[in-house]
């Protein structure tokens, strides 16, 4: 990967890597994913995988590689004035290092993986009261800017970019980066610099699409809306809605494409440059079951799918053959989810009837731990979560008795049943290495995923998860056992957790991290609801001695796992005070707002509803 990235980014360029020696270290407990020093890339060291690693692994540690090599050029060769425009790092190496996957390496499929885990990130971002646009945000000072390090900043700026190659043309946007480079090598850049060597280039005027798209915060929303008879298509529209509280004209390049039982019946590409526009294409073709805006993803916007084809999708799907679009449909439902559009049943029976015969990786693997984690762990009641985990259990079982063996298939279904089934003798036979799916034999961090799902349900002792954390006396085992620990559902082991990590223990970033993981697991609310109105008080507190890019981890991974209207009540309380500090403020924030969605969620979708 190096040595292709080096290649692609020398060509793309044309400017030689200016820093001579480059080296890449891999630091234990790094706090970020990589750092780009000029000549010493920084990574943190779970990208040299311990066991078995599912493709999308591979292709996310490759992404990483390539993402810190382009920063030498956007970054280092040339560095942003100032943290306002922070963007002139990440939103190009974002979109240089997908780019460079696509093009350069086997990674072909790049842009997929960010549509279900970039893209989403981002979205989440965006939704939250705390989004920002992706150029010009205000940074008092560098501890302030580290709070926009986050999915617009990345994310949303790469999607902007891929609109800004659409409306000046990919030639001229190269040229233009290249004269940028050239320009203002070993010196500072700032986005007035940069538009003008792509106006210069373009000879395209870019204040107004700047504005729209680099200067407004928010998102449009998309949708289509079909006229039918007799099967075909009589009418198509598509409609732009830009956000109320951040209006701009934003111009967007995208296509619509139906599908069928598998059968693609049309696609159109086109450019929205107002709040409507007729979709002739489509015009006269077969009515689509699964019809979906911005097929090929190349704009940044809400995806809003019809009844029809939400109605179509637990079984049709699956059979949709573009990766891409698939990826589309699972943000659009994942988007609805957290809008309260979308019933969680609804994301579980698309789940069980397109996962096992999903072929993308990136989407088997992310969908799996979301439908786990956030669909059934967060936006379902703890009273549903049981019956909905073993469903996931039967969608993991059934393709893992099919899927090849070793595969990223078979590994994406083994970690589903580990992590969701209720089979305490096939869970007590993995974690003692009988009968575990091939290529799982001496994988050690498969077997901490079958000892948290046991810690978890109260099948395992302190002395159980102390012998397990023996067997694997590395960092990885001493912080997995901290977080299984942390799961055990009783008032002790809560008590203990709860102690280690809010208090002075001298426990490092990471160990405050897996204890918060696990300390809300519980079989009901009741054995933690007493340490929501804690949490307000003493997690804020931790500032005197957690430093804030630490701190703002903690907070939003302990944040309470208890969704009641007093927890939202205190957190509102909260965000009220004048002493938190910054990342305090903006992980609460954050925290608070997906606290919101979950509770209309329920309110929109509870049982008689």
């Amino acid at each position: 990967m190096t040595k292709q990235s080096f290649d692609y980014f020398h060509g793309l360029f044309g400017i030689r890597y200016p820093f001579g020696d480059y080296d890449q270290v891999f630091v234990p407990e790094f706090n970020a994913g990589a750092m780009e020093n000029p000549g010493c890339v920084v990574l943190r060291d779970q990208y040299i995988f311990r066991g078995a690693a599912t493709q999308d692994e591979l292709l996310t540690r490759a992404n990483t590689v390539s993402h810190e090599m382009s920063h030498m050029w956007f970054g280092d060769l040339v560095t942003m004035k100032w943290w306002d425009d922070l963007w002139l790092n990440e939103s190009f190496a974002e979109y240089m290092s997908h780019r460079c996957l696509v093009d350069a390496t086997q990674y072909s499929e790049a842009w997929v993986d960010s549509s279900i885990e970039r893209k989403v990130w981002g979205y989440g971002a965006e939704r939250s009261p705390s989004t920002h646009p992706v150029a010009g945000v205000e940074a008092l000072d560098a501890i302030s800017a580290l709070q926009n390090f986050d999915g617009i900043s990345y994310a949303k700026g790469a999607a902007a970019l891929r609109q800004l190659i659409a409306y000046v043309g990919d030639d001229r946007f190269i040229a233009g980066v290249r004269t940028y480079l050239t320009d203002k090598a070993y010196g500072n850049g700032t986005l007035a610099d940069f538009l003008a060597a792509i106006e210069a280039a373009s000879g395209r005027d870019l204040g107004g699409w700047a504005k729209a798209w680099l200067l407004t915060a928010d998102r449009d929303t998309l949708r289509v809306d079909l006229a039918e008879a007799d099967g075909r298509v009589t009418a198509a529209t598509l409609t732009r809605q830009a956000p109320h509280d951040h209006p701009a004209d934003r111009p967007h390049a995208l296509d619509v494409a139906g599908w069928t039982d598998g059968t693609e019946t049309a696609r159109v590409a086109t450019t929205i440059g107002s709040p409507e526009v007729s979709l002739d294409g489509l015009v006269g073709t077969a009515a689509p079951d699964v019809l979906v805006p911005n097929a090929s993803d190349l704009t940044w916007a809400r995806i809003v799918l019809s009844g029809k084809t939400i109605h179509a999708l637990p079984g049709q799907l699956g059979e949709v053959a573009d990766a891409q679009a698939r990826a589309v449909v699972w943000s659009s439902l994942i988007d609805g989810l957290h809008l309260a559009d979308v019933a969680p049943a609804t994301l579980l029976d698309v789940f069980e009837g397109a996962w096992t015969s999903e072929t993308n990786s990136s989407i088997l693997t992310r969908m799996a731990a979301y439908a786990e984690q956030v669909v059934v762990g967060v936006f379902l009641p703890r009273e549903e979560r049981p019956a909905a985990r073993e469903r996931l259990a039967r969608c993991g079982q059934a393709l893992l008795d099919t899927a090849e063996r070793g595969s990223t298939s078979s590994l994406a279904a083994a970690r589903l049943v580990a992590g969701t089934s209720a089979d305490e003798e096939l869970l007590h036979g993995w974690a003692s290495g009988h009968g575990l799916p091939a290529g799982l034999e001496d994988d050690g961090d498969f077997r901490w995923i079958v000892v948290r799902n046991l810690a978890r349900r109260g099948a395992l002792s302190d002395a159980d998860i102390e012998s397990f954390r023996a067997a694997d006396d590395t960092l990885q085992g001493s912080l997995n056992a901290l977080m299984c620990r942390a799961s055990r559902p009783d008032p002790e082991a809560k008590a203990w957790a709860w102690e280690q990590l809010t208090g002075r223990n001298g426990r490092s970033n990471y160990e405050m991290n897996h204890l918060a993981r696990g300390f809300w697991a519980a079989p009901s609310d009741d054995l933690v609801e007493p340490y929501v109105a804690r949490y307000f008080v003493e997690v804020p507190a931790m500032s005197a001695w957690v430093g804030e890019d630490a701190l703002s981890r903690v907070v939003t991974l302990g944040f309470p796992q208890v969704h009641t209207a007093e927890t939202a009540r205190l957190s509102a309380q909260t965000l009220e005070r004048d002493d938190l500090t910054p990342a305090v403020r903006r992980s609460l924030v954050d925290a608070d707002a997906d606290l919101r969605e979950v509770l209309a969620s329920r309110a929109a979708f509870r049982a008689g509803a």
